[in-house]
Formats: structure tokens, C-alpha cells, sequence
């Protein structure tokens, strides 16, 4: 019996040591762990999530892209959000000191209040059709919601979906980073950061945030391609499916990124580096075309402009009547804003350390990646310059933390090249060890 035991236990060892060099040999297997994790960590996180009002008009649209009518979509997606915020209500009211109602009571209650307030409604927040044409010019997160929806229901649905687009953003940092030349471990690095910065937090959301962020970082890839000439017909293609389901998703700032890439891509064109013209010369015509193609959609369709964002910003929802002059409100707006922001980096200024440690890396060894990521800084920079509102700001220019993601892992990068230098006093490797870890010099 003792022998038997032996010969199992050496049997179970033995394929242990098998699956544990596979998994540690697979390229996929770090990545796609970090994703598992961070699904568990989303089912914990309760009436953390919920949705927005802006969640609600996505839902209606989906809905009815599925079939139905524009009033049932209407009453199925507001009994979402209704149930959604509800969760939401009772959960903040019962952390405070004095409540003692029940949390079925409290949600009962505030859901039912909200059903009652918008169940004959047009929209929750406006149904005048300056306001709607915002919405029904950006189809790109509904249609993609519609499946979701239509086999798990609003809620679930757009949780999954959020869910997926926060993964799929990770994993394309992971791929992006790796690209660049990094290891394993500082690519992971990257994918968690995206994962646990507003980054992830945002694309995760029932918004349209995520599927353009996805969009953003599948040119970014590419350009990196086209920039570094690793392959020109992959980096094109992901360029041209980025540009175009981002301007499904956001034309706006679809524009901005395409005329922001451009700018950088003619910027590096100018540095006359012949090695590097075919692939920045493609970057910065499929740019041009993206951003020409942009315009031309707003007046041939006839979508809103920024004019009526603007009259949006400045007449609460089109309630108050149309101002005069909105671009003087927008800059002395953007002046008051800018000061409030400045006040608050001060105070708590982890957000300017991490972008200046990340621009540092990015400037030292990004080799044309901080360039592509400065593009997309500016592009959710400029997104809060056009929407300069205190309580909007985080979402709305979520894309400035993209230099973070994209920097910091260079530092990390870094470390570890210097590693095998001492390492190897130690002796060889064992025969078992994957090529990425061993640690004889790494080619870059």
C-alpha cells in the first residue's frame, strides 16, 4: 500500500510540474487570470454598479432595436433604471446612522417613486428632440447591448457586456504593451492598472465609455504598428475598425482622436526618420480620412453639432432658453473649472505624480508609444475642455489616464531587464523554464 501511495503521489507530482510549466509557458494564461479576477471582484461589488440616465436611453434604444415598440422600450428600460437606482438608495440609506427601515422597504420605496415620476414620461430627462438627436446619432454601445439584453434583460445584460468591454480593454493593453517590446510581467502590469484606474472602472459602466475606450486602443495599437512598420496590414486594419466603431460610438470624439493621431503622426514625419515614413505616412492618411469622413457623416446626416451640446451644457436639457453667444459661457466656464481642478490636484496630486512618472517613461523609452498615448490624452483633455462640468469630468475625460496605463509598465519593464544581469552569477536556468523568463539577455 505504501508503494501504491508513492507511485500516485510521484504520478500526481509529476503531471503538477507538467500543467504548472504549461501554464506558466502560456502566453495567455497571466492575462486571462487577471480578467478572472477581476469578474470575481465585479460580482462583489453589488449596487456599486447601476445605472445612469444616459444607461436608461441606451437600454430603450436597444430594446428596440430588438423589435420593440418606442414606448414599450420606454417602460422596460425605465423599470431598470428604476430598479437599478432603487438598489442603489437603499443601500447608501441604510449605512446611515438613524434609518431603521428595512432595505426591501427603502428599495420598495424609492422604486416606486421613481416608476411613478417617469412611467408617462417621454425620456427621464427631456423629450425634446434637440436633446434626443444627441443619443440617436451615437448607435454603436446600443447595438452592441442589443444581444445582451435581449438574452439576459437590461440589468444583466448590461452588467455582462460592461464586464466584457473592462476585459477586452485589458487584454488589448496586455497585447498593445507586449507589441512594444515589453515582458510578461510588465504587460500584466499595464492590464491591472487599466483595470484598476477609472480606466476600467468607467469601461465597465452601462455607457458608451468602454466600447470607445476598446475602440481608442485598437488604433492606438495599430498605429504602433504602422508607426514601428511591424505589420502594415494588421496595423491598418485595426486603425481603420477602430475609427470606424468609434464613430458609431462617438463621432465627436472620434473627430478628435483622428485629428489628434494625425497631428502627432505628421509631427513625426517632420523628425524625417525615412525607416519610419510608409507606416506614418499611412497613420496619418487614414486619420485624415477618418476625421474628413466624420465631417462629412455630421452634415450629410445631419447629426447634432456642437452648437447644440453646448446649448445642452447652457440651458440645463434645452429647459431655459437658448443663450446667444454659448462659446464666451464655454470659456469662462472652462476658466472656473480649471481653477477648481487646479485647487483639488493640489490638495491630492496622485494624479499629476503618476502622469509625470509615466510621461518621464513614456519620453525616455516609449519609442513612439508616448507619442500615440500623448494623442490620446489630449483627445479626453479635450473632451472635458468642450463639457467643463465638476460632476462630469471624471467620465468624460477618462482617457487622459491612458499615459498612466501605458507608462508606468515601462518603468516596470525596465527593472526587469536589469534583473538577469545578476541572475545569471546564479547559474543556468532549468531546463523547464519558459523563454520570457529565462534570464539570459532579452532581445529588444
Amino acid at each position: 500500500m505504501p508503494a501504491v501511495l508513492t507511485a500516485v503521489t510521484g504520478v500526481t507530482a509529476s503531471s503538477t510540474a507538467r500543467i504548472a510549466a504549461r501554464v506558466r509557458g502560456s502566453r495567455s494564461a497571466l492575462p486571462l487570470a487577471i480578467c478572472a479576477l477581476y469578474a470575481v471582484f465585479q460580482l462583489v461589488a453589488g449596487p456599486q454598479w447601476t445605472l445612469f440616465p444616459d444607461s436608461y436611453r441606451y437600454a430603450r434604444a436597444a430594446e428596440q432595436y430588438l423589435g420593440a415598440s418606442r414606448e414599450e422600450a420606454h417602460r422596460t428600460a425605465l423599470v431598470a433604471f428604476c430598479a437599478s437606482r432603487a438598489d442603489r438608495a437603499a443601500h447608501d440609506e441604510q449605512l446611515k446612522p438613524m434609518v431603521h427601515e428595512s432595505r426591501h422597504a427603502l428599495r420598495a420605496g424609492a422604486e416606486r417613486a421613481c416608476l411613478n415620476r417617469w412611467i408617462d414620461a417621454p425620456d427621464i430627462t427631456t423629450g425634446d428632440p434637440r436633446y434626443q438627436a444627441i443619443f440617436s446619432g451615437r448607435p454603436g454601445y446600443p447595438l452592441l447591448a442589443a444581444p445582451f439584453v435581449g438574452a439576459f434583460g437590461v440589468l444583466k445584460g448590461m452588467r455582462l457586456l460592461g464586464v466584457f468591454l473592462a476585459a477586452g480593454g485589458s487584454l488589448l493593453v496586455f497585447g498593445l504593451l507586449g507589441c512594444a517590446g515589453l515582458n510578461r510581467r510588465a504587460a500584466a502590469v499595464g492590464q491591472m492598472a487599466f483595470l484598476v484606474t477609472p480606466l476600467g472602472w468607467w469601461s465597465a459602466q452601462a455607457l458608451g465609455e468602454g466600447l470607445f475606450t476598446v475602440c481608442v486602443l485598437c488604433v492606438l495599437w495599430g498605429g504602433l504598428l504602422l508607426l514601428r512598420r511591424r505589420s502594415m496590414v494588421k496595423g491598418t486594419i485595426l486603425v481603420a475598425l477602430g475609427y470606424v466603431a468609434g464613430g458609431v460610438t462617438r463621432y465627436s470624439s472620434a473627430l478628435v482622436l483622428a485629428a489628434a493621431l494625425g497631428a502627432a503622426a505628421t509631427w513625426a514625419l517632420c523628425r524625417n526618420r525615412p525607416s519610419r515614413h510608409r507606416g506614418t505616412v499611412v497613420l496619418a492618411a487614414a486619420s485624415a480620412v477618418a476625421a474628413g469622413g466624420v465631417v462629412a457623416a455630421i452634415r450629410i446626416l445631419g447629426l447634432a453639432s456642437s452648437q447644440a451640446t453646448l446649448q445642452d451644457t447652457f440651458t440645463h436639457h434645452f429647459d431655459a432658453p437658448e443663450i446667444a453667444d454659448p462659446w464666451s459661457a464655454l470659456l469662462g466656464l472652462a476658466v472656473r473649472f480649471a481653477r477648481d481642478w487646479i485647487a483639488q490636484q493640489a490638495g491630492l496630486p496622485y494624479f499629476l505624480v503618476l502622469m509625470a512618472l509615466a510621461a518621464w517613461a513614456l519620453a525616455r523609452h516609449g519609442k513612439g508609444l508616448g507619442l500615440l498615448a500623448l494623442a490620446i490624452a489630449f483627445t479626453g483633455a479635450s473632451a472635458v475642455v468642450a463639457h467643463p462640468l465638476v460632476q462630469e469630468a471624471g467620465r468624460l475625460g477618462v482617457l487622459m489616464w491612458t499615459p498612466i496605463v501605458l507608462g508606468l509598465p515601462l518603468l516596470v519593464d525596465r527593472h526587469w531587464s536589469s534583473v538577469p544581469v545578476t541572475e545569471l552569477r546564479a547559474g543556468p536556468p532549468g531546463p523547464g523554464t519558459p523563454a520570457e523568463d529565462r534570464p539570459a539577455g532579452r532581445g529588444r
